[in-house]
């Protein structure tokens, strides 16, 4: 029997009729203008030579495909005019949004582009959400960038403000904060310009991130883009895409055919040891490793995650409700588990709900930002919400009176309440308002094939035993009957 992951691999290359073996036609070799801008280490000019990590891969994907065209440096307006109005035109490094989806033809990802919290490595410091990077004493940013942006929309008052990156890289080594916020293209750069190396520090925390993209004009042949896409996955099977990468951003994950990404959700998925665990992720690692993906599961906020998924294809999502609202943005692998949200109060409130009528009666209740508890709540009328990013801004906003009920599942608020510093005594449940499912999101664009195998070795885990090994070992009293049976 063939092994299974020589059959992913199948499903993957044969999307494409064309492969970078077949003899390209007249249309085919017609020149592509191919642009890029200058954005170290994607794409520069070195001594009057265009290199970086992308130009490398794409200058590797032309040679297997016995092309030779040649590659522009251009301001990034001109490229993306380029590549939206004429044909057979090439635009890279571009970031794949909602916005341009439709607009362009892609293939990739060639790169990942994150906004991370640094740490000196020796610190031993690990952050698991947002909440814990909130306690520690101080993070270096740099003024009126967009990552310092990003930390003061979060609620974030530890900040430490430089003028340049310089300035708060020194900070941060000298030990004046315990965390700096960069970019992981931006990172490598500044310890080259001070003479520290990329292993001195490490990312202990990703709070955005955007999957980097060879764009095609809309115009150009569909056969040409299918064969790039082709050559890049065989680059990545064969491991020249791994080498080329480490050689740019050798402490970086480097995005594989498919990503794997999560948010700290104790005990479904969380962060432990400084690596992605939870029943859920160890279930997701023991289908990755039969079917020979590499783990690169990445642990990041739920938002950052869950827009990943609405937009990029080929991307695995968990773990995820499935409601009504997300039933057609997402297709399904599951369930891999269940619990029930209920609406809690303060121990000792007297207060009591029957039902949602009463509930929104209310003066406030505390939801978690876009989890499926707020989107239901929502989509039920409710408006007394008050939302948070983090779960356990929910239980302190509930104790210290901010709020009269907060809403969360059975299986993940013992967790929650303890990081938040208090005890499950110190609330009680007044109304369960689900009763659900959680399941692994595929976006959209994955492939029906790619969904049927990752669904079809799950049902190889449930019968052979190892999805009661592993839930058990964080849930040992749980009845997984109806889980298993399904």
């Amino acid at each position: 029997m063939k092994n299974i992951g020589c059959i992913i691999m199948t499903i993957w290359f044969i999307v494409s009729s064309f492969t970078s073996s077949v003899q390209l036609n007249a249309e085919e070799v017609a020149k592509l203008n191919i642009f890029t801008e200058e954005y170290p280490p994607l794409s520069f000019l070195e001594n009057g030579m265009i290199t970086g990590l992308s130009t490398e891969i794409v200058r590797e994907i032309m040679h297997r495909n016995g092309r030779d065209d040649e590659i522009h440096l251009v301001k990034w307006d001109k490229g993306y005019k380029a590549v939206l109005e004429e044909p057979n035109t090439v635009l890279f490094s571009t970031a794949m949004t909602s916005e341009r989806k439709d607009k362009l033809q892609w293939v990739g990802p060639i790169a990942a582009l994150s906004t991370n919290l640094y740490a000196v490595k020796k610190s031993g410091l690990k952050i698991a959400n947002l909440d814990e990077a909130k306690k520690v004493y101080k993070i270096a940013t740099v003024k009126d960038y967009y990552s310092e942006q990003v930390l003061i929309q979060e609620g974030f008052t530890n900040l430490d403000s430089s003028v340049d990156e310089a300035t708060a890289l020194g900070k941060l080594f000298n030990w004046e904060t315990e965390l700096l916020v960069s970019t992981n293209t931006t990172m490598p750069i500044m310890l080259q310009k001070i003479g520290a190396q990329t292993d001195d520090l490490e990312s202990v925390f990703t709070l955005s991130t955007d999957l980097i993209y060879i764009a095609f004009s809309l115009q150009t042949s569909p056969d040409i883009v299918a064969g790039w896409q082709t050559t890049l996955n065989e680059m990545k099977q064969d491991g020249t895409f791994t080498k080329i990468y480490s050689k740019w951003l050798p402490s970086e994950t480097l995005p594989g055919i498919i990503q794997m990404i999560t948010e700290e959700y104790p005990p479904i998925t969380f962060m432990k040891d400084g690596k992605p665990s939870g029943f859920v992720t160890d279930m997701v690692r023991e289908i990755a490793l039969r079917l020979e993906i590499p783990d690169n599961i990445n642990l990041t906020s739920w938002k950052n995650a869950y827009n990943m998924a609405l937009v990029h294809p080929n991307v695995v999502l968990f773990s995820a409700e499935r409601t009504q609202e997300r039933e057609n943005l997402f297709k399904w692998v599951g369930p891999v588990g269940k619990n029930s949200s209920i609406l809690y109060a303060k121990k000792g409130s007297g207060l009591k709900i029957k039902n949602l009528k009463e509930a929104k009666k209310v003066a406030a209740i505390a939801t978690t930002t876009d989890w499926f508890t707020e989107q239901y709540l929502k989509s039920e009328g409710f408006t007394n919400l008050i939302s948070s990013p983090a779960p356990t801004n929910n239980v302190k906003q509930l104790m210290n009176g901010e709020v009269q009920l907060s809403i969360f599942t059975d299986v993940t608020i013992p967790e929650i309440v303890s990081q938040a510093g208090y005890s499950m005594n110190d609330l009680e449940p007044v109304f369960t308002v689900t009763q659900t499912y959680f399941y692994i999101a595929l976006s959209k664009d994955t492939s029906d094939e790619v969904v049927h195998v990752w669904q079809s070795t799950l049902g190889d885990l449930k019968e052979d035993g190892t999805f009661e090994k592993i839930y058990r070992g964080y849930l040992p009293n749980v009845n997984l009957q109806d889980l298993l049976k399904h």
